[in-house]
């Protein structure tokens, strides 16, 4: 009964309510980043549009390279750009599908995977920016091993995190669950064909999910 009256206690005086606000600010901060990346993104393939690159021929990596446009560094910073704002996001994810989940046997494990992997993921973005084509090292190995880091980590990742929703009860994403065991991965597989739009897709995907993800994280 003491410790009910303490509890209540603290919640009438709120001493959480300004890490509570710090956290929503912080939150819907990172939301708006992680969407103006992908604008960004698209901004910049329009652009590059007019230079003759094209979706069908070209990879998501010459967009880096000055062989394809002459402006390789805006591409470089913006994957910089989406790599640092998403990293933090994943413990916000991690915070929000743990308290949701929490009754499901499975959520701490696949959860923490999911974390884990994303915040790879993230790190290897930040370094396809640094490690672009024009700087990828003898053949480019430098940049095919971080592609593969990157791509593999938010593939894994978006992987973790739908098994924790799919199998959770009361889930209120099953769609999006079964959209991010299917579709990356299925894209995957397609993108050993080696054609450019694949990739375009398999990014696509992969943007697709964690924005809707971060829009129920941040915004419901």
């Amino acid at each position: 009964m003491i410790t009910k009256q303490k509890v209540d206690t603290h919640k009438v005086f709120s001493l959480e309510q300004p890490l509570n606000l710090f956290s929503k600010r912080l939150g819907g901060i990172l939301f708006y980043s992680s969407a103006s990346y992908i604008v960004l993104l698209v901004l910049n393939v329009l652009l590059s549009s007019f230079f003759g690159f094209s979706l069908t021929v070209n990879y998501v990596s010459d967009l880096g390279s000055k062989n394809f446009i002459p402006f390789p560094y805006v591409h470089n910073l913006i994957c910089v750009f989406g790599g640092v704002v998403s990293l933090p996001v994943n413990f916000f994810v991690r915070k929000k599908l743990r308290i949701v989940y929490k009754s499901s046997k499975h959520s701490v494990l696949f959860v923490e995977l999911g974390v884990a992997l994303g915040i790879i993921g993230n790190i290897g973005y930040i370094f396809l920016g640094i490690f672009s084509l024009d700087r990828g090292g003898p053949g480019g190995i430098y940049h095919g091993i971080i592609t593969f880091i990157s791509f593999g980590g938010y593939i894994l990742s978006i992987y973790f995190f739908s098994l924790n929703i799919v199998l959770s009860h009361k889930c209120k994403l099953k769609h999006l669950g079964l959209f991010g065991l299917i579709v990356p991965i299925a894209l995957l597989f397609a993108y050993c064909a080696t054609i450019p739009l694949i990739e375009w897709f398999l990014l696509s995907s992969i943007l697709l999910f964690l924005l809707l993800l971060d829009y129920y994280v941040f915004k419901i």
